[in-house]
């Protein structure tokens, strides 16, 4: 019984590292495209590929056209082999007035 619960906290402890992981990376991206002036922002998508913990995740970076002076960013990790945590993060940015 002890075995049983030292290796459920093992898992969980690993599932908590790697979900903290994503959560610091895809806000990092969501940060850099924030900063990125409002002009120089494409719209569009890209798709990359990183590992976290061994384990392969896409990332999906994806700048929307609202209107004319606002885009949405969003940011989704995701696993791409098996199970396992994601994450994902929007914003907004805008012109200057």
């Amino acid at each position: 019984m002890v075995i049983r619960l030292s290796s459920a906290l093992g898992t969980q402890m690993t599932y908590s590292g790697a979900r903290s992981t994503l959560a610091v990376l895809a806000n990092e991206s969501l940060d850099s495209l924030q900063a990125t002036p409002f002009d120089s922002l494409d719209v569009g998508t890209l798709l990359d590929t990183i590992v976290v913990q061994g384990r392969p995740y896409g990332r999906l970076l994806t700048v929307t056209a609202v209107t004319p002076m606002l885009t949405r960013i969003d940011v989704a990790l995701t696993p791409l082999e098996g199970a396992g945590p994601a994450h994902a993060v929007t914003s907004y940015s805008s012109a200057a007035w």
